[in-house]
């Protein structure tokens, strides 16, 4: 290092100029490439620091938009879990329905199929004892047949008996 406060004697300039001056310049060179490679060094910090805030930013923002994302994407899903239960309660509903309507509509089956076998059982009644009448009034008109020509005979032979009276 140089004397700069000269408390020493004096200088010799020529020794310094030969020997101390190309070791002071050497070192000189070494300390502006030192000084350059670490202002080299503190411009890629400060741009590696930049790029982070930068990488921070774009970060948060990615964050933000992901969080945006997942919170529509939870209230989708809430709406078609809702869509989808609602969906099942009509469903089941309408299960409900067409199994009642399947009941009713059974039972109606029945019913008439009962009404239809009472009808034809009535019918076969009916024309039973339709035929049962008609054989007792062909029967009864054969008899009136029978009787009035019975009655014909003794009103002619009445006749005849009162014909030869009055002659």
């Amino acid at each position: 290092m140089p004397n700069i406060s000269n408390d020493g004697g004096p200088v010799d300039y020529i020794a310094y100029f030969t020997k101390q001056l190309p070791q002071d310049l050497a070192r000189m060179a070494e300390l502006r490439d030192e000084l350059e490679k670490r202002q080299g060094a503190m411009t890629a910090v400060d741009k590696i620091n930049a790029a982070k805030v930068e990488a921070d930013e774009a970060l948060a923002q990615a964050r933000r938009e992901a969080d945006a994302m997942t919170a529509a994407a939870k209230s989708a899903l809430a709406k078609a879990k809702a869509k989808e239960l609602a969906s099942e309660e009509r469903e089941k509903a309408l299960t409900e329905r067409e199994n009642a309507f399947a009941v009713t509509s059974n039972n109606r089956a029945s019913a008439l199929d009962k009404q239809a076998a009472d009808v034809v059982a009535k019918t076969q009644y009916l024309e039973r004892d339709l035929a049962s009448r008609s054989d007792a009034l062909t029967a009864q008109t054969a008899k009136i047949e029978a009787d009035r020509q019975a009655l014909d005979a003794r009103i002619q032979s009445f006749q005849t008996k009162v014909a030869a009276l009055n002659v």
